[in-house]
């Protein structure tokens, strides 16, 4: 037996039908094309118990007129011997229209064709032949085969549109939802540039403020200096104490000043080139900075160096270490004299810097609020609450973050994660040294 290709949704289908049978159950429709009415009444009857729907043409070319009306047929059993149009004729020209290539054709014919004719037929759109007399039950089992190709067809067609039916809602869907995330996206920048702008101005206008400030602030410093010099001797001690809480503000208020630009250089992201930093050399050149407090407080030092350098910019590594420093001695508990290790090992291409202290410690409570801007959770300690600030956002500006680790009364360490590509490779110190 011989079968029909059908063609799939996209293939030869015309676009009519298949809007038809979506989500419908397919109806059988069969046409029957036969010169003479008495085959064509035989043919209906044998599928007299089958829910099929016969359409009947007398001609070839009644067959055509049909066709071109309607395309969804299921099957079509035609006659060969036909006057005008035979049944080959008829077959080719239904099979030259591409919205008619979908339909199975079933030659009835009373001759014993020869393998020749029955080439011709096949190459005419003949997918099978009943030869007559018909024998009612091979027709309806050959009959039956191609309806249910056809429906398992129309099954399939209906799946595929639904199955595209659901894929462009999706794309629909994403489409909309990558609008609308272009477009938050792009309020977004907005909102960012604005806010960089705001930034700069700010920082533009901290900076030029206490630039600005620190002129007065040394006339005003030199003119309480030389009013005391004159004022000595005429006024009563006590008041001539003033002068001295006067001086201390005044230094106070400098420090702020000072601060202040540090602030903005740190926010606007301001560092030095990136060159090889050793970390023995830093804390050797802080101690030297810091040789009468260390040793008014009998601080101990400890250095352990398993990443000996980063590549870092220098200016930035003396700050933190400077800030971390100093905060382990000026925050030492008044029951043991401070001792400060600094450590530093490799984590991949990345260099790790530990400082710990047996300090005062960091309650739990307070640990969120540590490096906050002008934040200071012991004021019994002079100081601005500003070097936590800074070190943090060194660090973060330069692609590391920092962690702290604490206990109230225990003492507390600092863990600074230099960033990817802050360990200094062999090539990168052999460059260096010949520089």
């Amino acid at each position: 037996m011989h079968f029909h290709r059908f063609a799939g949704a996209h293939g030869n289908y015309p676009e009519e039908l298949i809007l038809t049978i979506l989500d419908t159950k397919p109806q059988i429709k069969i046409l029957l094309v036969d010169d003479r009415e008495d085959n064509l009444f035989s043919i209906e009857a044998i599928f007299g118990q089958e829910d099929y729907h016969f359409v009947k043409a007398r001609s070839g070319r009644q067959a055509l007129k049909i066709l071109l009306g309607q395309q969804d047929f299921s099957l079509i059993l035609m006659d060969v011997q036909m006057p005008d149009l035979d049944g080959f004729e008829t077959a080719s020209l239904i099979y030259d229209r591409d919205k008619l290539r979908h339909i199975p054709i079933i030659f009835i014919t009373a001759f014993d064709f020869s393998d020749d004719n029955i080439y011709r037929g096949y190459k005419a759109g003949a997918v099978d032949y009943i030869f007559k007399p018909i024998n009612p039950n091979l027709l309806k089992a050959k009959v039956a085969v191609f309806v249910e190709l056809y429906r398992k067809n129309h099954q399939l067609m209906a799946q595929e549109q639904k199955l595209l039916a659901v894929n462009n809602e999706l794309e629909e869907r994403v489409e909309q939802r990558t609008e609308e995330l272009l477009r938050k996206n792009l309020e977004l920048e907005a909102k960012n540039m604005e806010l960089k702008k705001i930034n700069s101005d700010l920082d533009n206008f901290v900076y030029a403020a206490s630039h600005d400030l620190k002129g007065p602030m040394a006339n005003l410093e030199g003119l309480i200096n030389l009013l005391s010099r004159k004022v000595k001797g005429k006024i009563p001690e006590d008041d001539s104490q003033l002068f001295s809480l006067i001086n201390h503000s005044i230094s106070k208020f400098n420090r702020t000043l000072k601060d202040l630009t540090e602030i903005t250089k740190v926010q606007k992201g301001l560092e030095e080139e990136r060159e090889t930093v050793a970390f023995s050399q830093v804390v050797a050149d802080i101690r030297s900075d810091l040789s009468k407090i260390i040793s008014e407080s009998g601080a101990a030092i400890t250095e352990q160096y398993t990443a000996p350098d980063v590549l870092y910019a220098p200016k930035n590594v003396r700050s933190i270490l400077y800030n971390l420093l100093t905060n382990g001695i000026k925050y030492a508990s008044p029951e043991r004299l401070p001792c400060i290790e600094i450590k530093t090992h490799w984590e991949e291409n990345e260099v790790v810097l530990s400082v710990s202290d047996n300090g005062l410690g960091i309650s739990t409570e307070q640990l969120p609020k540590l490096f906050g801007m002008f934040k200071r959770l012991h004021t019994h300690v002079e100081g601005s609450g500003i070097g936590l600030y800074i070190v943090k956002r060194i660090v973060e500006n330069n692609g590391g973050r920092i962690e702290v680790r604490s206990e109230l009364a225990r003492g507390t360490v600092f863990i600074i994660r230099f960033g990817n590509n802050s360990r200094v490779l062999p090539e990168k110190v052999q460059q260096f040294e010949v520089h």
